[in-house]
């Protein structure tokens, strides 16, 4: 009989513990859903295993934590959503595209991302799932988190109000195409959601062997009323998960009720460590005074911030005041990307301009808030985020035998700065391998070649519903006015 289920040896091992331990000859032995074991070659080399991984050579890690993502929204990616602020993005692209989803996008759209977030190393992920914008099907996208193996936090985002000052700056915003419908229709009464909420978490949170969870959402701080954030808390505290909301992402979300976005969510007792906070770009001293004292977890995300000109977030100063800060990729069409590796560089690179310092963010921190620090900001750090015997098997072994990581001397410098995201060549989740030498477990090379084709008409069938066709089928434009 076999002493261990996997055994993966010669790697370069990136263990993330408290040490930041890297094992140059290292191996990692699996029990069952658990790393029984880290160390040298010498150590574990010989021990029998039912599999053996050869990592030759290649950078075992933990897994990434994509820390706040919207799964199902890629079907808009790919042009329609460029070159818009926040709310034109939201008014005139995500907004009537997701009214015209039909259940079987829904499915498509989840498998596409986990497809995607496999490839490019991603473990476990926070999904902000709309509702009232369009019937979104959770035992469909749930269902393919399950299907596929990742560990997914089912987010059920509910707005309850849109502030007075809001709603014509909303219309201001709305493009004349007379084919697209504006009127998204998007609020829901608070304690509709949150009983919804709750007959979700309790059928789905603890499913699939512990790997799927369920969070209230309300969406964003401003549009949410004090009795809907009040509710989510109590919610969230009640069942004892999390919550995730975006807070302070853009100049519009900056205030509330007369003062800031976090001192009154802190004025009304909202915030605790419960809270998984996304964005924070708007930010002053005093507000990260109360989210450190507070122990608020943070969710980054670099790359959408910039692409619809929110702003830079300060994370160096998070950093020192001992914030805890997380990776995500935020919207898959308000990044095009659901790939933390491609995001990495933005958010070391993104720090050093912020400023003007080239030790604002090292690549080493940028990796931690990826791995390490993203499982605490979701409460998972005890779990997941390192490679430590006790946690769970979630890792990726990463290849950088491309032309793009050759040479390479750090393994975090490597990874930040030379990878693309295709350099991920096996994942495991729980002990189960997700994917090994490229080729998946839940899709054979024809599935996946099928779901690309299906996933491209099920995009084009969207926008043509929502008449967005000509934002699809734009001319050429060298230069845009605001």
């Amino acid at each position: 009989m076999s002493d261990l289920d996997i055994l993966i040896t010669n790697a370069h091992v990136v263990t993330m513990n408290p040490e930041r331990e890297v094992l140059r000859d290292g191996a990692i032995a699996i029990r069952e859903d658990r790393i029984e074991a880290v160390g040298t070659m010498v150590s574990l080399g010989e021990r029998s295993a039912e599999k053996v991984i050869d990592a030759g050579g290649k950078v075992a890690l933990p897994g990434f934590v994509n820390a706040h993502t919207h799964a199902t929204h890629n079907l808009q990616r790919g042009g329609p959503s460029d070159d818009r602020v926040l709310y034109d993005w939201l008014v005139n692209s995500l907004n009537p595209s997701m009214k015209a989803y039909e259940r079987n996008d829904v499915r498509t759209a989840a498998q596409l991302y986990c497809l995607e977030a496999i490839r490019s190393g991603i473990t476990t992920f926070v999904d902000n799932a709309d509702y009232a914008r369009h019937a979104f099907h959770p035992e469909e996208a749930i269902g393919v988190f399950k299907d596929f193996g990742l560990r997914a936090i089912y987010g059920r985002l509910f707005f309850d109000t849109v502030p007075a000052d809001l709603g014509p700056y909303f219309e201001a915003m709305e493009d004349k195409e007379p084919e697209i419908e504006h009127d998204a229709g998007f609020l829901e009464d608070a304690s509709k959601a949150l009983a919804d909420t709750e007959a979700l978490i309790d059928r789905y949170h603890g499913s699939a062997d512990g790997r799927i969870q369920v969070w209230p959402a309300p969406a964003v701080a401003i549009t949410t009323t004090k009795e809907g954030l009040l509710g989510a808390r109590d919610l969230a505290r009640r069942k004892g998960t999390m919550l995730t909301i975006h807070v302070a992402q853009s100049p519009h979300d900056r205030l509330q009720a007369g003062v800031s976005s976090v001192e009154y969510l802190a004025a009304i007792g909202f915030l605790g460590p419960w809270v998984l906070a996304n964005h924070m770009v708007q930010v002053e001293y005093n507000d990260l005074r109360i989210l450190r004292d507070r122990d608020v977890r943070i969710a980054h995300n670099p790359v959408s911030n910039m692409y619809v000109a929110d702003g830079i977030a300060p994370i160096a100063e998070m950093n020192l005041a001992g914030i805890t800060v997380g990776m995500g990729t935020d919207d898959c069409n308000a990044n095009q990307s659901v790939s933390v590796i491609s995001d990495m560089k933005f958010a070391a690179l993104a720090q050093k301009v912020r400023y003007g310092s080239s030790a604002a963010m090292t690549a080493e921190k940028v990796l931690e808030m990826a791995t390490i620090d993203g499982a605490r900001a979701i409460g998972m750090e005890d779990q997941i985020g390192s490679l430590e015997p006790g946690k769970k098997a979630d890792l990726s072994l990463v290849d950088f035998s491309h032309p793009q990581t050759t040479p390479w001397h750090n393994a975090a410098s490597a990874l930040v700065y030379q990878a693309y995201g295709n350099e991920v060549d096996t994942v495991l989740v729980d002990g189960r391998v997700l994917m090994e030498g490229r080729g998946l477990a839940a899709l054979d090379a024809e599935q996946e070649a099928e779901l690309l084709v299906r996933t491209q008409d099920a995009s084009n069938e969207v926008l043509e519903r929502a008449g967005m066709q000509k934002l699809r089928d734009r001319p050429w434009t060298s230069i845009k006015g605001v």
